[in-house]
């Protein structure tokens, strides 16, 4: 009887952008079985050759074709995209090419990399004398936006983390007056019981204020530190809700409580 464990599928995954032979290549040289190619959702043009070496994929029977998409221009949309397609494959050895997509699916990439263990690679072009493609003009003449990109390091928020945020975000209203109204500490704690969230389970508190010293010190503090939630007294009653840089974690990191309903 053989007990050996199974061998690990080799995964590529990348973005797709203007190159054939970056992407091509480590596939074939590195014997890839999964092939993830991320297409420019919102792109309404085709490019020939592109759809030749996604069609070239596809009729190889040896690899398999799981095709996704996203905006390559929004880094969280992109860093949420590529980190789901790593965890979906959590079990299998991932590379992730840098090479094509745009500036932002690298640095997307790469973060994504950072945060799970997936392992980054770039295929560098040949620039011998009788392949230099230098150009007469620049390749662009106009800029369509500047935005500044977040600093490093970025570090992954908890499961459980993310949990609360998710949560935060969605039982977030807009209020008839156009403010937002999130939630309450309370409605944490419960949340918190109905998970059976070990810091809370698993602690000796028997009383509501033991229950909210427990959620300031395990959630709340935690997150106002890396600046993803902020607290707004309305009346009598402070709300929780979600700072732009946690709706962007959440973005971003999601994937890992959707991963765990699915589980469940």
């Amino acid at each position: 009887m053989n007990n050996a464990p199974p061998v690990s599928n080799r995964v590529h995954i990348f973005p797709l952008g203007f190159e054939y032979a970056r992407l091509k290549e480590p596939i074939f040289q590195w014997k890839a079985d999964i092939v993830v190619p991320i297409e420019y959702r919102d792109s309404d043009h085709t490019v020939q050759f592109i759809e030749e070496f996604l069609a070239e994929l596809e009729e190889n029977d040896r690899i398999e074709v799981d095709k996704r998409s996203c905006d390559i221009f929004d880094l969280y949309d992109t860093l949420g995209t590529i980190s789901k397609a790593i965890m979906d494959y959590s079990n299998e050895e991932v590379f992730v090419n840098l090479s094509a997509g745009s500036k932002i699916t690298a640095i997307a990439g790469m973060i994504a990399c950072m945060a799970t263990g997936a392992r980054p690679i770039y295929a560098r072009p040949s620039y011998k004398p009788e392949k230099s493609r230098i150009p007469d003009e620049p390749l662009h003449d106009e800029v369509a936006e500047v935005f500044e990109l977040p600093r490093y390091p970025i570090e992954r928020p908890s499961d459980f983390h993310i949990s609360f945020l998710a949560f935060i975000d969605e039982r977030t209203t807009e209020e008839a007056n156009g403010r937002y109204r999130g939630v309450s500490k309370k409605e944490l704690i419960e949340f918190a019981l109905d998970q059976e969230f070990p810091f809370i389970i698993e602690s000796e508190a028997s009383t509501e204020k033991g229950y909210y010293r427990l959620l300031d010190r395990h959630v709340v503090k935690p997150l106002q530190e890396k600046e993803y939630l902020e607290i707004e007294k309305i009346g009598r009653k402070k709300y929780v809700t979600l700072t732009e840089d946690g709706e962007n974690a959440l973005r971003a990191f999601r994937y890992a409580v959707d991963r765990i309903e699915t589980e469940d």
